[in-house]
C-alpha cells in the first residue's frame, strides 16, 4: 500500500513539475522542441510537388550574364514583360525598390545638358510595365520608426468576427516601400517579413498579417493567394484570445493568436521548380511553365544575401518561405498550433505519467528497459502521425522528459521508499525556508518537527496592487509571468534571509510565516524587517520592470502575530505545511486594509507590543472584524520613501486622539488641515468617517471601524 502511493506521489508529483515546465518554458526548451519537430521534418522527407507555384531565379548565372545586382529597371520591366506574355497567373516580387534607378539614361541630362531630352526613364518604364501585368510589389515592414511615413497604397479590406481585439497582432513602426512612381503603378503590394524571433535564427513560421498605422495589411504570399482567390475581403476570425483563423475566398488558414502561420515546409531548398531569369530572358523556357501559375520572383545567389534557415536547409533562398506558405493555403494541409493544444499537451503529461509508473510497476526490472524502448518509440511516433496525418503541433520535449524521469523514478523506487521522511522534509519545505532551516530539519529529522501544534507566530501577507490592470497593460502572458519572477525573487530572498517560511503564492500574493516549523526570536522584528527590506528593494525592481515593461509596482503588506495551528495538512497522498486559524485570516484582511488606508505597511497591535526594534509607527485605527465582537488596534509602519515629518506626525496623533473621543468637528478640522496640506488618502478617509457623524448627529459615535467584507 504505501509503495503504491509512493508512486502515485511520484506520478502526481511529475505531473505537476513538467505542467510547470510545460506552462512556463524556458526559452532552451523551446530551442530543443523546434530543432525535434525540425527533425521529424526531415525524416517525412519531400512531399509531392503540385507545380502551382514557380521561381524565377536571380541566379549566379543571371548575375554573370546580366551584370551585377542591382539591375537597372528596364531589364525588370523586360522580366516581367516576358512573364506576362506568358501568361503568369500572378507575380510576386521577393524585392523593394526603395530608391530610383540611379543608372537610369534620363539623369545623365544633368551632368550632359546636350544630350537629347528623350533619354528613357528606366522608373518610369518600370511603373508602365506594373499598370500592364499583374504583379504584387513587396515590401519591408520594421520594428522601429523609419523615414518612410507614406503607407501601402492598396491595403486589403478586413473584416472581424469574435476577435475582441487587434492589438494580438504584430504592429509594425516603420516601413520601406517602393518609390512613390513604382508603388502606386503596382496592381497590390504585401510585406514580405518573415518571422525567426525565439526560433533560433530558423524561419518555422511567418506572420499573414501585420497592423501599421491603425490598418491591417496583407503579406506577400497571402496578397497573391486573395488576389488569385477573387476575394475583396479578409476576414479574420478569433476571440478574446486573438486570431484563431483568417477566411479568403474559399480557402480557411489557421493561425496563431497573433496572425501568423506555421509553415508546413514542403521538402528541402529548390522543392519548387526554378526558372532561371537568364532562361526568361533568352526565351529558352516552356510558356507551359509560366501560364496560370503563381511566380515569385526571387534569389538564390549567394552574394544576394537572401538566403534563410529552414528545418531543411541552413542556406534556403528566402523566396522559398513565399512559396510554401502559398502551397499551404492551395493544399491545405497545414499545421497549426491551437489554444486547445495545450490541454491536450497538460493530458499527455499526465496521462504518460500515471501510466508509465503504473505499467513499470508491474514489469520485471529486467524487462524495463526493453519495454521503454519501445514505449518511447511509439510515442514518437504517435507524435509525429500527430503532426503530419492530423496537422497537430504536440509538444516534444515535455513529454520525453516525462518519459525518461518516470523510467529514473521507477528504477530508483526503493531508493525512494528507503529515505521516505527525509525526502518528504525536503520536498514540503526545502524552497521555502533558509538554508540553516533546512539543515535543523534535516538534521532532527526524526523529531517529528513537522507534526500538527500550536505555536505563535507572526504571519505575513503581501500583494500587489491593481494588478490586474498591470497584466492588462502588458498583455503578454510571457512577459507577465516574467514581470512576476522579477519581482518575487528578491522577496522571497528577503523573507528567508530574515529566518521566514514562504507558506504559498497566490497569484501575485506572497505569504510567509515566522517562528514556525523552527523557532525564530524576535519573530514579530524579523518578519517586520524584512516587510520594510521589502519596501525598500521596491523602488529598484521598479527601475528594472519600468525600463522594460513600462510599469510600476506598489504593494501592501499585513504582519499579525498570535496562535496557529502549524503542520503537515493535507491529504494522505498530497499534503504541506502550512499553519491555520483565525489569526491567519486576520492577517490575511490586514494586507486588504492597506488598501483602505493608503498605505504600504499594516501591523497589529498584538505585533507592535512584541517590537524591540525602534521603527516609525503611527497609530492608525481601532477595527472590528467581520464575525467577531473583538476590537484591534492596528498601526502603520513608515518606511521606505515615505516621510512623514514631526509636525505632521503630531499634528495626526492629535486628530486621531480626538476622533476616538469622539469629537468629531475638531477632529474633522484637524484631518481637513492634514489633507491640505499634505495629501493623502488616510486624511480623506477620516474626513468622510467625520463627515458621517457630523451629518448624522443621531448616530450612536464609534470610533471602531467595522470590516464588511474578509
Amino acid at each position: 500500500m504505501k509503495n503504491a502511493l509512493l508512486k502515485l506521489g511520484i506520478a502526481f508529483s511529475l505531473s505537476l513539475f513538467f505542467s510547470w515546465v510545460y506552462l512556463f518554458t524556458p526559452q532552451a526548451f523551446y530551442s530543443l522542441d523546434n530543432k525535434l519537430r525540425d527533425f521529424m521534418f526531415v525524416i517525412r522527407g519531400e512531399l509531392p510537388k503540385s507545380n502551382q507555384v514557380v521561381i524565377i531565379d536571380i541566379d549566379d548565372r543571371s548575375l554573370k550574364e546580366v551584370g551585377q545586382w542591382p539591375w537597372s529597371r528596364n531589364k525588370i520591366a523586360e522580366l516581367i514583360d516576358t512573364l506576362a506574355d506568358a501568361k503568369a497567373g500572378i507575380i510576386g516580387l521577393d524585392m523593394v525598390f526603395a530608391e530610383p534607378d540611379r543608372t537610369s539614361p534620363h539623369l545623365l541630362k544633368k551632368t550632359f545638358p546636350q544630350l537629347p531630352q528623350s533619354l528613357p526613364n528606366y522608373d518610369e518604364i518600370l511603373a508602365k510595365t506594373f499598370t500592364t501585368a499583374p504583379v504584387v510589389g513587396g515590401y519591408i515592414f520594421s520594428p522601429e520608426k523609419t523615414k518612410d511615413t507614406r503607407t501601402p497604397l492598396i491595403p486589403a479590406v478586413f473584416i472581424q468576427q469574435g476577435l475582441q481585439d487587434t492589438e494580438y497582432l504584430t504592429q509594425a513602426e516603420g516601413i520601406i516601400l517602393n518609390t512613390p512612381m513604382l508603388q502606386s503603378s503596382l496592381y497590390s503590394s504585401g510585406f514580405f517579413n518573415t518571422n525567426t524571433s525565439y526560433a533560433g535564427g530558423v524561419i518555422r513560421s511567418t506572420p499573414l498579417i501585420q497592423k501599421y498605422k491603425g490598418d491591417i495589411y496583407t503579406s506577400l504570399a497571402f496578397e497573391m493567394v486573395r488576389i488569385y482567390s477573387g476575394a475583396d475581403r479578409v476576414k479574420i476570425v478569433g476571440d478574446e484570445q486573438g486570431v484563431s483563423f483568417i477566411e479568403v475566398g474559399e480557402y480557411l488558414v489557421p493561425t496563431d493568436h497573433t496572425g501568423e502561420l506555421l509553415i508546413n515546409f514542403r521538402g528541402p531548398q529548390k522543392h519548387f521548380k526554378y526558372i532561371s531569369v537568364s532562361d526568361i530572358l533568352n526565351g529558352n523556357f516552356d510558356p507551359k511553365d509560366i501560364e496560370n501559375k503563381f511566380i515569385l520572383i526571387g534569389t538564390s545567389a549567394l552574394g544576394l544575401k537572401d538566403l534563410r534557415a529552414t528545418p531543411y536547409d541552413s542556406t534556403s533562398p528566402g523566396v522559398e518561405v513565399h512559396a510554401n506558405v502559398i502551397d499551404n493555403i492551395l493544399q491545405g494541409d497545414f499545421i497549426e498550433k491551437p489554444f486547445v493544444a495545450r490541454l491536450y499537451d497538460l493530458a499527455i503529461i499526465w496521462v504518460l505519467a500515471f501510466s508509465l509508473i503504473l505499467l513499470f510497476s508491474f514489469i520485471n526490472s529486467f524487462f524495463i528497459i526493453p519495454m521503454a524502448t519501445f514505449l518511447l518509440g511509439l510515442m514518437l511516433y504517435l507524435l509525429y502521425v500527430s503532426l503530419f496525418s492530423y496537422g497537430l503541433v504536440l509538444t516534444l520535449v515535455t513529454p520525453i522528459l516525462v518519459f525518461i524521469s518516470t523510467l529514473i523514478f521507477s528504477l530508483a523506487i526503493d531508493y525512494v521508499i528507503a529515505s521516505k521522511h527525509r525526502e518528504q522534509a525536503r520536498r514540503i519545505l526545502g524552497k521555502k525556508v533558509s538554508t540553516s532551516v533546512m539543515h535543523h530539519l534535516l538534521a532532527h529529522a526524526d523529531d517529528d518537527l513537522i507534526a500538527s501544534k500550536e505555536v505563535e507566530a507572526t504571519i505575513f501577507f503581501s500583494d500587489i496592487r491593481s494588478f490586474t490592470s498591470i497584466s492588462e497593460q502588458i498583455g503578454s502572458p510571457t512577459k507577465v509571468i516574467k514581470l512576476l519572477n522579477t519581482y518575487m525573487t528578491p522577496m522571497v530572498d528577503t523573507i528567508i534571509e530574515h529566518k521566514g517560511t514562504i507558506d504559498k503564492f497566490i497569484g501575485d500574493a506572497i505569504m510567509a510565516y515566522w517562528n514556525a516549523p523552527v523557532p525564530v526570536e524576535n519573530h514579530a522584528d524579523a518578519a517586520l524587517s524584512s516587510a520594510i527590506r521589502q519596501i525598500e528593494q521596491l523602488q529598484g525592481i521598479n527601475q528594472t520592470i519600468q525600463a522594460e515593461y513600462g510599469v510600476n509596482i506598489h504593494i501592501g503588506i499585513g504582519i499579525h502575530t498570535g496562535m496557529v495551528t502549524a503542520g503537515d495538512m493535507g491529504s494522505e497522498g498530497r499534503s504541506d505545511y502550512t499553519i491555520i486559524g483565525d489569526h491567519v485570516n486576520f492577517a490575511s484582511r490586514l494586507e486588504n486594509l492597506t488598501k483602505v488606508y493608503g498605505v504600504q505597511v499594516l501591523i497589529s497591535n498584538a505585533t507592535y507590543k512584541q517590537l524591540k526594534g525602534d521603527y516609525s509607527i503611527r497609530p492608525i485605527d481601532i477595527v472590528e472584524v467581520k464575525g467577531k465582537s473583538k476590537t484591534v488596534e492596528i498601526f502603520e509602519v513608515i518606511c521606505g520613501s515615505k516621510h512623514v515629518a514631526e509636525e505632521e506626525m503630531q499634528l495626526y496623533k492629535k486628530a486621531v486622539i480626538l476622533f476616538r473621543d469622539g469629537k468629531v468637528d475638531k477632529a474633522h478640522d484637524l484631518f481637513a488641515k492634514l489633507h491640505t496640506k499634505y495629501g493623502s488618502k488616510l486624511y480623506g478617509f477620516y474626513i468622510q468617517r467625520c463627515k458621517k457623524f457630523i451629518d448624522n448627529p443621531h448616530l450612536p459615535f464609534t470610533p471602531v471601524f467595522k470590516m464588511t467584507h474578509k
